[in-house]
């Protein structure tokens, strides 16, 4: 269950490039600030209209708050806004993304939950001092080169192996239970593709919980959207193969050595199920 899809044909996305959308006749708004302000050295100072701004216009995205809060994420993260930097104001924002300033606050709502920036009242919006204490994220535009698909999966492999050794030895039998209906649940939607992929990540969910660790739940419940696409977009190219089959065998290695209580056996069932979704993904994105 990995996350194929370099392209769109393979990764789906809540929303396309911004460079996708807009026309050709459409054009970047430049508004200008001043070359004192704390955030002149990003921005540059005062702008033309007919002048680029520093971010790209969007046209109409079906989620404006997400598009912006995602470029000025990019922009963060590459440092191009510098930690403890000032970001422009809602109104400079605003007139620079060709929105209002509540969809320009929305954005920034977007990004105070995964510090990335903060608030200081009376004074401004500011890049986060110390990047390396915000919050974990994995997102889509995370997902959108092999390399850092391979990266995820890999932390997949890890996590939820342990989860794995761990469900086989405190997992109730409750819990056991619970996970055979995920089984059978995931088994009985195998023939639909879509479906089947919410079934799946409902399974691997479930054995986290039998780990009754919360933050294997927690951590996992943060990936379900890598989870979920990977899932989706395999299920629809193997539906009607032996490959669905042979997914199935290995789901059931997994509750085997949970149900057990085989600790070792229920680790190298689930790192062997990953580590072979991982080889098939790399034939998948080979044959694109």
């Amino acid at each position: 269950m990995d996350k194929p899809g370099v392209t769109t044909t393979v990764y789906t996305s809540r929303r396309q490039p911004a460079a996708g959308r807009r026309s050709a006749s459409s054009k970047s708004v430049g508004v200008g600030v001043s070359a004192g302000s704390s955030f002149g050295g990003a921005f540059g100072s005062v702008t033309p209209a007919s002048k680029v701004s520093a971010f790209d216009n969007l046209g109409r995205p079906e989620n404006l708050p997400d598009e912006i809060a995602q470029q000025l994420r990019a922009r963060i993260l590459n440092e191009s806004l510098a930690p403890g930097q000032r970001l422009p104001t809602e109104q400079e924002l605003g007139a620079q993304f060709g929105v209002s300033r509540n969809v320009v606050r929305e954005a920034i709502a977007r990004l105070k939950l995964t510090g990335l920036v903060e608030t200081r009242h009376g004074v401004g919006t500011f890049v986060c001092a110390d990047l390396a204490m915000r919050p974990f994220e994995v997102s889509h535009d995370d997902l959108l080169e092999l390399s850092q698909l391979i990266h995820v999966h890999q932390l997949r492999i890890e996590i939820e192996s342990g989860a794995a050794a761990l469900a086989a030895t405190h997992r109730t039998n409750a819990q056991l239970d619970a996970l055979k209906l995920a089984l059978k649940r995931l088994e009985a939607n195998s023939a639909d593709w879509q479906v089947a992929s919410h079934s799946a990540v409902d399974f691997h969910l479930a054995v986290a919980h039998c780990a009754n660790n919360p933050y294997f739940v927690r951590i996992m419940g943060h990936l379900s959207h890598v989870i979920h696409d990977a899932v989706r977009t395999f299920r629809f190219r193997t539906i009607g193969t032996t490959r669905v089959e042979e997914i199935g065998d290995e789901h059931d290695q997994i509750v085997d050595a949970i149900a057990r209580r085989d600790s070792a056996g229920a680790r190298l069932a689930m790192r062997t199920h990953l580590e072979n979704a991982m080889a098939r993904y790399r034939t998948l994105l080979g044959d694109l």
